[in-house]
């Protein structure tokens, strides 16, 4: 399948990808490099409601109802996000209609109504969403872990409930103002596209009301090394992440060590899951967690067993992780089955419109480039064993945290059993 993408700048400094493939719909992304991340604590949360409020209603279009019922008229779909880095909107139509799509997407940046009769419905919506965030397990654990290795909740993006209260809708309106721009702003679209500089000369015109100030953000992270269990009496096993700090950052000249890296990781998890699974039947699966930013953090094997098994488990990954990393080392034909294996994820890239929408605009976001997919798979295919194992050269060498949630399992040193298993 076609892949060539185009990078460009309209006027005022928006970034725009087009990505033209053979197919009847199109699928389009705005996205904004500012989320949560770039607020301070007496306002975390304000960028996710202000997300919320963008889809309640325009001047052409006051309800939500109208808005949704106008696009799925169409052929269309659309929503919202708010993450960590990026405030987003995408959708999806039948590509005779992108142009209408582009359309609502303008008018609900530039004339959302932020109707205070709507605001204060959505206020009650979004306690709930935090609510709800709250009995999941998941994300309690995840915020567990950000709350004490890296100082900030993993609900951040939710907000808190004072906060979630508290918002004015002048206050919301200013935050927008000052946190959307074109200059932090990619417009990505991937599917067919018959008139590229028709496109273009809309796009110009659409989103000309993009406002071009410059956008701060921070990515400043700390981590604090530590030890720590979260007792849940309502569960049965015990989740378990042991997290070590990243060898490198995620940076554009980092790109082939970090994906030869990741081929140790796959070793790894696949070690791990025949001797901790397929021959002592301590877990059902494991795999590799990872918290932080594009520049930094932690990441490590996440699992779960029960008290019982969690010793032994503990152990058993201990001295399967020490014999992948110095003695049983990856060798050349394993790295070229993963290789193998990988071209089914280039695959569901190349096939789906929405997967390249994401890649194409995150890569932009991280990386100031175009995505290279030649590079990358030339790279892929060429990574050798010995590159495999400099490059995770010191993954185990940083302070260690060992994360734990859910069932009681005793006066057990979790720390001390990994450095004397660790051999």
């Amino acid at each position: 399948m076609q892949f060539n993408p185009t990078l460009h700048k309209l006027s005022n400094g928006v970034t725009v990808i087009l990505d033209p493939m053979d197919l009847e719909t199109v699928s389009v992304k705005i996205r904004f490099a500012t989320g949560s991340r770039d607020e301070t604590p007496d306002v975390y949360g304000i960028t996710h409601f202000c997300e919320h409020m963008l889809m309640k209603g325009t001047k052409k279009f006051p309800t939500r109802k109208e808005l949704k019922d106008y696009v799925e008229n169409m052929g269309g779909t659309f929503n919202a996000s708010t993450s960590n880095m990026s405030l987003q909107i995408y959708g999806r139509i039948i590509a005779e209609n992108m142009d209408k799509l582009l359309t609502v997407f303008a008018d609900v940046l530039e004339n959302s109504l932020f109707d205070q009769d709507k605001i204060e419905i959505e206020r009650n919506v979004i306690l709930d969403e935090l609510r709800r965030g709250q009995g999941n397990n998941k994300r309690r654990f995840s915020d567990f872990i950000h709350t004490n290795l890296l100082g900030f909740s993993a609900f951040r993006t939710l907000g808190t409930n004072e906060n979630i209260k508290s918002f004015t809708r002048t206050q919301m309106i200013n935050w927008l103002h000052q946190r959307l721009s074109a200059k932090n702003c990619v417009i990505g679209i991937s599917g067919r596209i018959d008139n590229p500089d028709t496109l273009l000369q809309n796009l110009e015109k659409l989103f000309a009301f993009l406002p071009t100030h410059d956008v701060t953000k921070n990515t400043e992270l700390k981590y604090t090394p530590c030890d720590k269990f979260l007792p849940d009496p309502g569960l049965k096993n015990v989740w378990l992440n042991i997290l070590f700090p990243y060898i490198r950052p995620d940076t554009y000249e980092n790109i082939r060590d970090n994906l030869a890296e990741s081929k140790f990781h796959k070793y790894l998890i696949q070690e791990l899951g025949e001797v901790v699974r397929q021959q002592n039947g301590l877990i059902y699966g494991i795999g590799m967690a990872g918290y932080g930013n594009e520049y930094w953090g932690v990441h490590g094997i996440d699992t779960e067993t029960s008290p019982e098994n969690l010793e032994r488990a503990v152990a058993l990954i201990a001295k399967t992780a020490y014999r992948v990393y110095n003695t049983d080392k990856i060798t050349q034909p394993i790295v070229s089955r993963f290789y193998n294996i990988h071209k089914l994820v280039d695959a569901d890239f190349l096939e789906s419109a929405t997967r390249r929408c994401d890649v194409l605009i995150g890569h932009y976001t991280d990386f100031g480039k175009l995505y290279d997919l030649k590079t990358v798979q030339d790279f892929d295919k060429s990574i050798t064993a010995d590159e495999v194992i400099k490059c995770s050269n010191g993954f185990f060498a940083g302070p260690m945290s060992i994360m734990t949630f859910g069932a009681e399992y005793g006066d057990i040193d979790l720390h001390k059993i990994w450095i004397d298993n660790f051999k």
